[in-house]
């Protein structure tokens, strides 16, 4: 799907030096046009995907990756490229005849959106590619469907929330392109969702739950004990805020890791679980209804991580804590120790801790998850607020630096 200006820049940047990739990035159109070509080279491989998470996890870190490009220096970016490109499924060797069509001529915009949905449902490419042409040519018809995707995608929590995952990270990477690069990425989007499972359905209780003093305890609690009618009672007494518990779900995940690591186990899907609830926050909910469906979703998938045992290995939180208050006057602490993260916050140095993590990264092969939790967790202080959103960085440290 390359078009011949989108191969030549591509080739332009892969062979040019350390200092003509610098050159090439600081123009504001040849980094537009470099953005606008690798979406349409990753196209292929989205394609080929289908329905395997795992490849469909590398598509969505390769997006996040391209989201974050321009807080990398040229150099790093182009050595995350490369670990990222080979590690992509092979492309599809032949693509929809629909993905080449001429856009349709425009239609008012209620009927554009009915005519989206619609489409959407039926998994109908033929429909949608040229109408998806011709939106994304209108800032008012892009706005539409850039909510119809997220609203579509949210609730659904097969592979922890995979498909928002996707849609966040694309939304992220792509959603300012040409029309052609934004609406080819919006149907490999589609065609991930079209493939994919569906999620477990989960019935959403009417009302909230009363508070039982007897019962009632702050949900990490209840996720450790597997306290299961204490974990909905909480998640149903905040069924009113659900953004707010939702916040409160991110921030409890984001201790459970810190308390237990992965456990010894593969931790994918729990780095999925936090990029998803993270994405959550960044998301568009149209209705209350919507947002109680999408929150339950979520406790529902939370609760499948419920019952792990505190590891010995890492402090406790109010350890941690009492750290971060004194940081600034500590010792410099070893790279990539627990202290690390909280000491660079401490010294006005965050933004130089984060590109050291890039940097390690890159230099371990960019593990699976990576991009995804490296830029989700750099972003979610400022998702959450309040007094602990000093914690995120220490998930990427307990997750891949430890």
């Amino acid at each position: 799907m390359l078009t011949p200006g989108s191969r030549e820049i591509l080739e332009h940047w892969r062979s040019a030096s350390v200092s003509g990739r610098e050159i090439l990035w600081a123009d504001s159109a040849q980094r537009l046009a470099l953005r606008a070509a690798w979406q349409q080279s990753l196209l292929p491989h989205w394609w080929a995907a289908a329905a395997d998470a795992q490849a469909l996890q590398i598509v969505a870190d390769t997006l996040a990756l391209l989201a974050e490009a321009g807080s990398l220096p040229p150099a790093l970016l182009a050595t995350a490229l490369q670990v990222q490109e080979a590690s992509l499924v092979q492309p599809a060797a032949i693509l929809p005849a629909a993905l080449r069509s001429e856009a349709a001529n425009p239609m008012p915009l209620d009927m554009e959106a009915d005519t989206f949905a619609k489409a959407i449902e039926d998994g109908d490419l033929e429909t949608l590619a040229p109408l998806l042409f011709s939106m994304a040519e209108d800032e008012n018809a892009r706005r539409i469907v850039l909510t119809r995707l997220a609203q579509r995608l949210a609730d659904d929590n097969h592979a922890q929330g995979l498909r928002t995952i996707l849609y966040g990270q694309w939304h992220d990477a792509a959603a300012d392109l040409p029309a052609q690069p934004f609406s080819l990425g919006a149907m490999a989007l589609l065609q991930s969702h079209w493939q994919l499972p569906a999620g477990v359905a989960v019935v959403v209780p009417e009302g909230r739950a009363s508070r039982d003093p007897a019962t009632d305890k702050p949900l990490l609690h209840a996720l450790r004990e597997r306290d299961l009618p204490a974990f909905m009672g909480r998640i149903r007494a905040l069924g009113d805020q659900p953004l707010d518990a939702i916040r409160q779900l991110f921030l409890t995940v984001t201790l459970m890791i810190i308390e237990g690591g992965g456990g010894g186990k593969d931790p994918l899907p729990l780095i999925r679980l936090y990029v998803w609830l993270g994405s959550l926050l960044a998301l568009p909910h149209r209705s209350l209804r919507q947002a109680r469906k999408v929150l339950f979703s979520a406790a529902a998938t939370t609760f499948g991580f419920a019952g792990w045992q505190r590891q010995e290995d890492w402090p406790d939180f109010s350890t941690l804590a009492a750290y971060r208050e004194r940081a600034a006057t500590e010792p410099v602490p070893a790279p990539w120790s627990w202290q690390s993260a909280l000491y660079a916050a401490a010294a006005d140095a965050g933004p130089q801790w984060w590109l050291q993590v890039a940097e390690r990264g890159v230099a371990q092969a960019c593990p699976v998850g990576f991009w995804s939790l490296w830029r989700t967790a750099q972003r979610a202080g400022s998702l959450t607020g309040g007094p602990l959103a000093w914690i995120h960085p220490l998930v990427v440290t307990r997750l891949y630096l430890d």
